[in-house]
């Protein structure tokens, strides 16, 4: 049983921030958990991720959150996940996001084992048209990976693609950029990070093509 399963789903059936009914947990990992809520006043179910308490131990760290959650939201691309709502609650940072159905990338291949080539070419030109939307604006997703790529079906259209996870994304423009990154700071999944990344160097656009072409 992972590191604090009983505590997550003591979340089922509760309210959170006064406007989220949690309703079931759909997975944990290294920075929080997510679960599947309704927005109580808009009767919408959304994906709402809530942070563990640590991230929000240091101010530092919360103005990152919300500088970095604030970035994302201004993304709009068909191709990523879209983000309703972030906040504090409860002493834990929250992110209300889409709710998808299907699968990601990583799920896939671990499924069929290769994929044809032009299937591929089809899930991967999705995402660089999602990542062109960010770089454009000086976003830098920093942790693509095929378990960041979800794979779903929206008005009978197969296979299309949403790029998950901007959490770690970094905005690469304005002054507070730079007062809020630690120095030497490493993020992101061993396997697919850039040399620079994996060494803490400032990072760009070129970081995440470097993790889609792995």
């Amino acid at each position: 049983m992972p590191a604090g399963t009983g505590l997550t789903e003591q979340r089922i059936g509760q309210i959170f921030d006064r406007r989220y009914r949690v309703n079931e947990l759909i997975g944990s990992g290294g920075m929080g958990s997510v679960y599947r809520a309704t927005h109580l006043e808009m009767n919408r179910e959304v994906a709402l991720k809530v942070l563990d308490p640590g991230v929000a131990d240091s101010e530092k760290q919360v103005q990152r959150f919300h500088q970095e959650a604030r970035a994302s939201s201004r993304l709009h691309h068909p191709n990523r996940i879209r983000f309703y709502d972030f906040g504090t609650a409860d002493d834990r940072l929250f992110l209300a996001m889409e709710l998808l159905k299907g699968e990601t990338l990583a799920d896939l291949l671990r499924r069929e084992k290769r994929l044809p080539l032009g299937r591929v070419c089809h899930l991967l030109r999705q995402v660089c048209k999602s990542l062109a939307e960010a770089h454009q604006m000086g976003i830098v997703h920093r942790d693509l990976k095929p378990d960041n790529i979800f794979i779903t079906e929206i008005f009978g259209e197969k296979d299309f693609v949403k790029v998950l996870d901007f959490g770690i994304a970094k905005s690469t423009e304005g002054p507070e950029q730079e007062a809020l990154t630690q120095t030497g700071f490493i993020c992101g999944t061993p396997r697919y990070l850039s040399p620079e990344q994996a060494m803490g160097r400032p990072v760009d656009a070129r970081s995440d093509l470097y993790a889609l072409g792995i």
